[in-house]
């Protein structure tokens, strides 16, 4: 998580962490005499202590898929949002709009979204925080054009309201990004847990709920004397059968 915008706040807290760092370097050039120059930099931003909650309803994550799955192209839409508190956002519906798509890029037309957005309920319309395109087969890195569409609305909204963006691919991976312009906080995948909830509650409590039933059964392989061989040599050695847990536990298992 980072500030959107520096505050004023923001700027004498980034002013200090610098010139702390600065006199440290300072304090610590006489000793390399070697230097001939001091290089100093300040972080902006660290991760969220608590992290952003993105649910999706079950129409919704299953509209989403099918929309990646498909189309063997780039494919875009726009996602219904209620904002539940400030760590907890619920994407309840899709809507797709008239598009052009190749395999790296959709386009739009100014008329086609025109008739899109008039074509929305005041509700809808209301309710339109989140857009979210597929990059197919490839990662889901935003792209410089990317980045700039969400400078683009972010900058539009003003100083209030929220927008999430997100990329998918056809592995199911999922990139998102949260811009809390009334908090003045942007999120990225790093800070953001993705869930799919129903009227029985969420996917991750069904999941919980049975880690008492389902215990992975341990294997540790059986070995005799004929095809045991010491770690390191290559050699077999002398053993009668017995269970080598080690072995196991070099490949992944556990002891």
């Amino acid at each position: 998580m980072k500030p959107i915008r520096l505050t004023t706040e923001n700027r004498n807290a980034l002013f200090k962490n610098f010139f702390e760092k600065f006199k440290k370097e300072l304090d610590d050039f006489s000793f390399n005499l070697n230097d001939t120059s001091i290089t100093v930099s300040t972080k902006i931003g660290e991760p969220a202590k608590e992290k952003i909650t993105v649910l999706y309803s079950q129409q919704a994550y299953i509209r989403m898929m099918a929309l990646v799955d498909h189309y063997n192209t780039e494919v875009g839409w726009y996602g219904l949002v209620n904002k539940v508190d400030d760590k907890t956002y619920f994407v309840y519906d899709v809507k797709v709009c008239k598009q052009y798509v190749t395999g790296g890029k959709v386009d739009t037309e100014d008329a086609d979204m025109v008739e899109f957005f008039d074509s929305l309920t005041d509700e809808e319309a209301n309710a339109m925080h989140f857009q979210a395109h597929s990059h197919v087969k490839m990662d889901t890195t935003a792209s410089g054009t990317d980045l700039q569409n969400q400078a683009d609305i972010v900058k539009s909204m003003g100083n209030s309201g929220f927008y999430i963006f997100q990329i998918w691919n056809k592995s199911n991976d999922i990139n998102t990004y949260i811009y809390d312009i009334d908090n003045n906080v942007f999120y990225d995948r790093k800070d953001v847990i993705l869930d799919i909830v129903d009227e029985a509650g969420t996917v991750s409590d069904f999941i919980a709920s049975t880690k008492t039933l389902v215990t992975e059964k341990k294997y540790y392989p059986y070995y005799t004397k004929s095809d045991v061989k010491v770690f390191g040599t290559g050699k077999k050695k002398d053993y009668e059968p017995f269970y080598l847990p080690g072995y196991y536990n070099n490949y992944g298992g556990d002891w």
